[in-house]
């Protein structure tokens, strides 16, 4: 119960913050917070024109959640897509090189004229 509540919340605050930031283009980037690296972000290809896509975040233990009572920036700095293709691939990939961090998948949605 308590680690299903964290999971919510973590994609939760993770969503407000990305929303925050701006729509992320498709690839893979590294997440760095006061110079330290604290996640990895994959974002798979998807249509120019879609209205919703996924982000994913693999965050690890002292990525520190940015909000008003705790202002912290995270700079997300794109780098070389080591070939990802599914969501499996990358959730394994992160598991195996930064052991206990969590993954967390965030719905972006467009809000233009043609996405109703």
């Amino acid at each position: 119960m308590f680690r299903r509540f964290m999971v919510c919340w973590l994609a939760l605050a993770v969503a407000v913050s990305s929303a925050v930031v701006a729509q992320v283009d498709p690839g893979f980037g590294s997440l760095h917070q006061e110079g330290q690296h604290v996640g990895i972000l994959w974002v798979p290809d998807r249509l120019q024109d879609a209205c919703e896509y996924q982000e994913h975040w693999y965050l690890f233990a002292d990525y520190e959640y940015p909000g008003r009572e705790h202002p912290i920036e995270t700079v997300i700095e794109m780098g070389d897509d080591p070939g990802i293709e599914t969501v499996e691939q990358f959730k394994e990939l992160m598991a195996e090189e930064y052991p206990g961090g969590h993954h967390v998948t965030v719905v972006a949605i467009e809000h233009r004229e043609d996405c109703r």
